[in-house]
Formats: structure tokens, C-alpha cells, sequence
């Protein structure tokens, strides 16, 4: 083969293989202030939730934090949701805050490990285990990351199986992206 040749099929394969892992930044914010960055699969679809002025909930209702929840565009059953709970202050409170979530995300919820880690310069929390949703068993693996010395971001990833495992590189990719904004002094 000429040099030409070869030189052109390694270019188009550089330029596939590319395009195929390319990725982009999101950085998460609410009540006017950004608190992570987060890198994802440029081919994942996204749905950036809307925020409740807290003024306009009755004084004894928690405000609703901001969630982005993210998808792969397969078609595959895979749920990735990240937000920033204002209530939430310490990451050791991580697992209470999950039992809490409760009958909203799976049924049947058995914790299968735990574990304290640094992410990024965070301290993280780690679950992961397993639950029910509409009679299918799914796997869970959330991440709670300490942003501040208030302040508590929470990122999981809710599955099958056979989902979590396709997609496994890429959701521990996502995960090892994540980023706390800096702050700028007052």
C-alpha cells in the first residue's frame, strides 16, 4: 500500500475513534451559584431541571434542589441524575439522605457497599447496591462528594445490570470528572 494510503486510513480512524470519546463539560449551578463541573459523553441526551423560588413554597416545605438527569441515546434503560441538595451539609449523612429518597427512585433497596474516598480533592461517600423499579431489579451507585464545609453534592446512576455494565466506562468516567467550582472570595 502507498505511504499516502496508510497515512489517509489512520487519519480517518484517528478522527473516528475521536469523535466516538468525545466529550463535554457541564457545570451544575443553582440559587445563582455554580458548585461542580462534570464531563459527559457528547451523545448522552440532558435535561436540565428547573429551580422553585423557595420564596414561594410555604415556610415548612423543603425547596426541591435542581436536577440534571442524564441518558445514553441507545435506547438502553439508564437513569444519571446530579444535584445539590441546600438542606444536605455533610457527606457522613449520605446514607440517611438516601434511605430517604426512598420509594422516589427504587423499591426494595438493599446496600450491598459502602465506602469514604477522595475524589478529586473532595471527601466522597460511596453506595451502591441494589433496588426494585416497576418489578425489575436494578443496580444504584451513588457518589455524595463534599463541595464545602455546608455544602454536599450528590451524583447516581440507576440501572439493569446488563446497562450499567455496556455503559460502565463511561458512567466511571463521568464520575471521576467531577469538579468543584471554585469560589470567589465575597
Amino acid at each position: 500500500m502507498p505511504k499516502k494510503t496508510i497515512c489517509l486510513i489512520l487519519f480517518i480512524l484517528f478522527i473516528l475513534v475521536g469523535a466516538a470519546q468525545a466529550q463535554v463539560s457541564i457545570t451544575y449551578s443553582s440559587m445563582g451559584k455554580q458548585h461542580f463541573t462534570m464531563a459527559i459523553p457528547d451523545d448522552w441526551q440532558v435535561n436540565v431541571g428547573s429551580e422553585t423560588d423557595p420564596s414561594q413554597l410555604p415556610e415548612e416545605k423543603k425547596t426541591p434542589s435542581r436536577l440534571i438527569s442524564l441518558m445514553p441515546n441507545d435506547g438502553m434503560p439508564l437513569w444519571f441524575g446530579m444535584w445539590v441538595p441546600h438542606y444536605l451539609e455533610q457527606i457522613e449523612d449520605g446514607k440517611e439522605y438516601m434511605a430517604s429518597l426512598g420509594l422516589d427512585l427504587l423499591t426494595d433497596v438493599v446496600t450491598t457497599k459502602h465506602r469514604f474516598d477522595t475524589l478529586n480533592s473532595m471527601e466522597t461517600y460511596y453506595i451502591s447496591g441494589t433496588g426494585k423499579k416497576e418489578g425489575e431489579t436494578m443496580e444504584f451507585y451513588a457518589a455524595f462528594f463534599q463541595l464545602s464545609q455546608e455544602s454536599v453534592g450528590i451524583a447516581i446512576y440507576i440501572g439493569p445490570h446488563e446497562t450499567t455494565n455496556i455503559h460502565g466506562e463511561e458512567l466511571v468516567q463521568m464520575l471521576h470528572s467531577l469538579k468543584p467550582v471554585k469560589q470567589s472570595p465575597p
